[in-house]
């Protein structure tokens, strides 16, 4: 029988998936909203698809390597908050997988831009990075999950005793 979650157990879990779910909508207004008006200012975003529609290609707008690569996150994060709630994880576990998920946030995001910003560029004969400034959010949290999880990584094996380490 394992014991009832702590509050923070209750809470960490929650939040967290909301925070790796947050990240991950964030990313698709990126890349299919605001990077397109950023790349091509002026445009609407019914004029930039329509551009991209009469190039008569098999380019898209990355629609569904983005949407796979943007929900694994979210998921991983449900099924992690629901194990920390029900007591099945522990609260610095927990904390750890969601550090963990926001600092795989930005490479993730790599991955499902690359469709959205290669038809860009090749549409508009533009370079295929981001023209938005909106991306440094992402790659700021993920920086900041990195930093914390070394730094609550450290501290937790700095607590355990040596015996029990080995």
């Amino acid at each position: 029988m394992t014991p009832p979650p702590s509050l923070a157990g209750r809470l960490i879990g929650p939040i967290g998936a909301a925070a790796v779910l947050a990240y991950a909508v964030f990313a698709a207004v990126q890349i299919q909203v605001l990077n397109p008006l950023a790349t091509m200012p002026g445009y609407t975003l019914q004029e930039i698809h329509a551009a991209v529609v009469q190039r008569e290609s098999a380019d898209t707008m990355g629609w569904g390597l983005m949407s796979v690569a943007l929900v694994i996150g979210p998921v991983i994060g449900l099924i992690v908050a629901v194990l920390g709630v029900r007591g099945r994880l522990h609260a610095g576990t927990v904390l750890m997988i969601m550090l963990g998920l926001l600092s795989l946030g930005s490479p993730g995001y790599l991955v499902a831009s690359f469709p959205a910003g290669m038809t860009l560029a090749d549409t508009f004969m533009v370079g295929g990075a981001d023209h938005a400034p909106w991306a440094i959010i992402l790659h700021a949290v993920s920086t900041l999950s990195i930093l914390a999880l070394a730094g609550f990584s450290i501290a937790r094996a700095a607590r355990t005793p040596r015996a029990t380490r080995g």
